[in-house]
This record gives C-alpha cells, sequence and structure tokens, in this order.
C-alpha cells in the first residue's frame, strides 16, 4: 500500500454521546460503520461537496475552533466542519504544512493517494468506535471504497490489511488507504478502538461496495 502513519500533536479522545453537526448525510452498506440491526456502530458526520481538488500533493489536516463560525469562515471548498464531543473539528484537504487562522492543529495526515477524477467530489466524513468484542464483526466487512480513504486514531490501535500487506496504526496516528483497493479493518490490542475516517470520492458513487477479497490474516501475524 502507498501509505504513510504521521503522528499527530494532539490525541484526543472523544466519546459517542455528542451529537454532530454538519452537512445532510446519506445512508451506506456497512464499511467501518457497523449499521445491522444490533450492532454498534458510528456516525456518518458531514458530506461535504465540492467540485475542485486542491492543487499539488494532497494530506488532510484536522484542527480545532472555539466555534462552528469561526471553523466556517476558515474552511476551504474542499473543508468540512464537524461539531463532536464538545469540539468544532475543521477538515481540509490540502498542501502540507498550511495552517488555519484562529485553529489549534490536530494531524496531518498523508500523503493521500490519487482521487480519481470526477465532474463532482464529496469529502465524507466519519466516526466510528469499536471494542474489543466487535473485532470479528468489524473484519467480516470486507470491502472497497471509490476513493482514498484516510483514518485517524483518537483511541486503541488498528491495522489495515489490503492486497499490498498491512498498515498499523495507534491513538494520535493516521493512515491512508488507495481508492478501489480491497481492504479489511482489524481491531487490535485490548482497548476501544475510537477514530475518523474520511472518504473522498466522486460524489455520484456509494462510499463503499463489499467485496468478495479473501485477506490472508495478516494482521494477525
Amino acid at each position: 500500500m502507498r501509505g504513510c502513519v504521521l503522528s499527530a500533536c494532539i490525541a484526543l479522545v472523544l466519546t459517542p454521546s455528542s451529537r454532530a453537526v454538519a452537512q445532510p448525510t446519506q445512508d451506506h452498506p456497512a464499511d467501518h460503520v457497523l449499521q445491522a440491526p444490533g450492532q454498534l456502530g458510528g456516525h456518518q458526520l458531514a458530506l461535504k461537496p465540492f467540485s475542485t481538488l486542491p492543487n499539488g500533493v494532497l494530506f488532510l489536516r484536522l484542527e480545532n475552533f472555539l466555534t462552528i463560525t469561526a471553523a466556517q469562515q476558515a474552511a476551504t471548498p474542499a473543508s468540512a466542519v464537524v461539531k463532536w464531543a464538545g469540539k468544532v473539528w475543521l477538515f481540509t484537504l490540502g498542501s502540507a504544512g498550511q495552517r488555519s487562522r484562529g485553529g489549534t492543529f490536530v494531524a496531518e495526515i498523508g500523503p493521500i493517494p490519487d482521487v480519481p477524477t470526477a465532474a463532482r467530489y464529496v469529502l465524507d466524513v466519519n466516526e466510528a468506535e469499536f471494542g474489543p468484542d466487535l473485532k470479528a464483526q468489524v473484519a467480516r466487512q470486507v470491502h472497497t471504497h471509490p476513493g482514498p480513504e484516510i483514518f485517524y486514531l483518537l483511541t486503541g490501535e488498528q491495522c489495515l490489511e489490503t492486497p499490498t500487506g498491512a498498515t498499523r496504526a495507534r491513538a494520535g496516528q493516521g493512515m491512508v488507504a488507495p481508492a478501489d483497493t480491497p481492504m479489511q479493518l482489524n481491531i487490535m490490542g485490548g482497548s476501544k478502538r475510537d477514530a475518523f475516517f474520511v472518504v473522498v470520492h466522486d460524489s455520484t458513487k456509494p462510499r463503499v461496495t463489499p467485496s468478495d477479497w479473501q485477506p490472508k490474516g495478516t494482521c494477525e501475524q
């Protein structure tokens, strides 16, 4: 996998009791968000449309703001503003090293693999928290995304297996995965894993498609 794991400046622990305030969302089949009845799951926080990718090699920047208004004023067309667990978050696609005025830097994750060309894109922002008891259920959700996926871990550890191998991250770190790549998410260790995951993709395509690819168990080796 062409991926990179980067340390963030601040590792934040969020609780799932707060409600997100963001753009309207839409339903998807299960991927890293288990949505079947009776299962624990996550939340789609924002579905932000935009028409043009920023120039150059892309990174995803996470920042906190004191208010939603301040975050909205700092946002670019390729940004999404989310209020989650009592904090205001700004997710922005852009070049490495950029910072938003008035924000507190949290993490910069990338470089992001190529985004397939589209007439219109969405920044699809999600959050999911899974405990060790859900390891098997999460691992069964083998799937692909039509655009690259970017993770940022708030708590716990994870390992993502793809046909090219395994990538690992823990709290305060991020990872990326290329578009149209079969993947299996594995929750590692004995603690809960809480993470943001963002997919940048063609707005006409669903975020997730089930895959019949068979993992080799690389994350357990």
